[in-house]
Protein backbone atom coordinates (compact mmCIF):
# COMPACT_ATOMS: atom_id res chain seq x y z
CA UNK A 1 0.00 0.00 0.00
CA UNK A 2 2.85 2.47 0.81
CA UNK A 3 4.00 1.83 -2.34
CA UNK A 4 1.21 2.72 -4.42
CA UNK A 5 0.91 6.15 -2.33
CA UNK A 6 4.50 7.02 -3.40
CA UNK A 7 3.46 6.08 -7.15
CA UNK A 8 0.89 8.77 -6.89
CA UNK A 9 2.17 11.32 -5.21
CA UNK A 10 5.16 11.54 -7.23
CA UNK A 11 2.81 11.12 -10.73
CA UNK A 12 1.08 14.38 -8.84
CA UNK A 13 4.47 16.03 -8.39
CA UNK A 14 5.41 15.32 -12.46
CA UNK A 15 2.31 16.43 -13.35
CA UNK A 16 2.00 19.78 -11.37
CA UNK A 17 5.94 20.69 -12.12
CA UNK A 18 4.68 19.42 -16.04
CA UNK A 19 1.73 22.02 -15.51
CA UNK A 20 3.91 25.13 -14.64
CA UNK A 21 6.55 24.24 -17.30
CA UNK A 22 4.29 24.14 -20.09
CA UNK A 23 2.26 27.33 -18.45
CA UNK A 24 5.66 29.54 -18.83
CA UNK A 25 6.71 28.26 -22.35
CA UNK A 26 2.93 28.77 -23.85
CA UNK A 27 3.42 32.60 -22.07
CA UNK A 28 6.84 33.25 -23.38
CA UNK A 29 5.39 31.69 -27.57
CA UNK A 30 2.19 31.40 -27.69
CA UNK A 31 1.01 28.61 -29.94
CA UNK A 32 -2.49 30.20 -30.46
CA UNK A 33 -1.40 33.32 -32.15
CA UNK A 34 1.28 32.47 -35.09
CA UNK A 35 0.34 35.72 -37.33
CA UNK A 36 2.91 38.40 -36.74
CA UNK A 37 2.75 42.18 -38.12
CA UNK A 38 4.75 41.91 -41.06
CA UNK A 39 2.80 38.57 -42.29
CA UNK A 40 0.28 41.02 -43.95
CA UNK A 41 2.37 43.79 -44.88
CA UNK A 42 1.96 42.90 -48.56
CA UNK A 43 -1.42 43.80 -48.45
CA UNK A 44 -1.16 46.98 -47.55
CA UNK A 45 1.48 47.38 -50.71
CA UNK A 46 -1.61 46.38 -53.31
CA UNK A 47 -3.64 48.63 -55.21
CA UNK A 48 -7.43 48.92 -54.35
CA UNK A 49 -7.77 47.36 -57.36
CA UNK A 50 -5.72 44.18 -56.68
CA UNK A 51 -7.05 43.95 -53.10
CA UNK A 52 -10.80 44.20 -54.46
CA UNK A 53 -9.72 41.39 -56.86
CA UNK A 54 -7.92 39.05 -54.28
CA UNK A 55 -11.03 39.68 -51.80
CA UNK A 56 -13.77 39.02 -54.53
CA UNK A 57 -11.46 35.34 -55.50
CA UNK A 58 -11.28 34.43 -51.55
CA UNK A 59 -15.64 35.32 -51.54
CA UNK A 60 -16.20 32.84 -54.62
CA UNK A 61 -14.21 30.10 -53.18
CA UNK A 62 -16.03 30.08 -50.14
CA UNK A 63 -19.24 30.01 -51.78
CA UNK A 64 -18.37 27.30 -54.16
CA UNK A 65 -17.35 25.35 -50.80
CA UNK A 66 -20.57 26.32 -49.24
CA UNK A 67 -22.58 25.37 -52.08
CA UNK A 68 -20.70 21.65 -52.84
CA UNK A 69 -20.93 21.09 -49.30
CA UNK A 70 -24.85 22.26 -49.07
CA UNK A 71 -25.37 20.00 -52.67
CA UNK A 72 -23.02 16.90 -50.88
CA UNK A 73 -25.29 17.12 -47.87
CA UNK A 74 -28.25 17.18 -49.83
CA UNK A 75 -27.48 14.07 -51.37
CA UNK A 76 -26.45 12.32 -48.89
CA UNK A 77 -30.04 13.30 -46.97
CA UNK A 78 -31.34 11.48 -50.68
CA UNK A 79 -29.84 8.63 -50.16
CA UNK A 80 -30.47 8.03 -46.11
CA UNK A 81 -34.12 8.79 -47.37
CA UNK A 82 -34.04 6.05 -50.25
CA UNK A 83 -31.88 3.44 -47.65
CA UNK A 84 -34.69 4.30 -44.63
CA UNK A 85 -37.29 3.24 -47.55
CA UNK A 86 -35.90 0.30 -48.80
CA UNK A 87 -35.37 -0.97 -45.32
CA UNK A 88 -39.48 -0.43 -44.93
CA UNK A 89 -40.08 -2.12 -47.56
CA UNK A 90 -37.90 -5.17 -47.05
CA UNK A 91 -37.04 -5.30 -43.24
CA UNK A 92 -40.37 -4.58 -41.50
Amino acid sequence: MPEIAWVLIAVLVASAVGGVLVVRKERRDPSSFTRRADDLAWWGLLSTEEQEEADNEALDAGEQADSEARRDAAEAAEFLAARAQFNALHHP
